[in-house]
């Protein structure tokens, strides 16, 4: 453990230039690919919460605010709508729009098991997204969910290109 500790403090404070004053200077532009020579479950997780950006997120303090939206409102008991934020690109360029949000969508609903900690972070059987318009989803849920926007927070937000890439879910881990 302690090990891991040195090797974890180490890869934290080279970016940072820490042992090499010039090192800060010399940084370019990020290149290459990363690649998981580890695929056990919790090391993808723990990736994943570092590459991926979410439509909500808790704060420090447990309150859900806006990341990739810019806020919600319950329509009614089942059925929340989000706006989504405008002028947002993955990094190869592609756009971000409520097409995304629903490919994600169904890229996580469709596992049988989408989360690590449990089925019970999944939605109910004959929850549905809707596309409004391009920067606003509404979400239907079958019976009134209390941690819809919970769940919504873990939904990580992929390109169209890394599900054509790489993917993920069982056949992953």
């Amino acid at each position: 453990m302690r090990k891991v500790a040195i090797v974890g403090l180490a890869l934290a404070l080279v970016p940072l230039g820490v042992g090499d004053p010039g090192l800060a200077q010399q940084r370019g532009t990020p290149r290459g690919e990363l690649r998981i020579v580890d695929n056990y479950p919790l090391n993808w997780a723990w990736i994943t919460w570092q590459v991926f950006e979410h439509l909500v997120e808790a704060d420090p303090d447990g309150k859900l605010i806006p990341r990739l939206a810019t806020g919600w409102q319950w329509l009614d008991d089942r059925t929340l709508e989000i706006k989504l934020r405008r002028n947002v690109k993955f990094q190869n360029g592609e756009k971000f729009e409520a097409e995304i949000v629903k490919l994600n969508w169904e890229e996580n609903t469709r596992h049988v098991q989408p989360h690590l900690p449990g089925t019970y972070l999944n939605f109910k059987p004959g929850s549905k997204l809707e596309i409004v318009d391009t920067d606003t989803v509404r979400f239907s849920f079958p019976e009134p969910d209390g941690a819809a926007l919970v769940k919504i927070s873990l939904m990580h937000m992929a390109s169209r290109e890394f599900y054509r890439r790489v993917g993920w879910g069982e056949k992953h881990w």
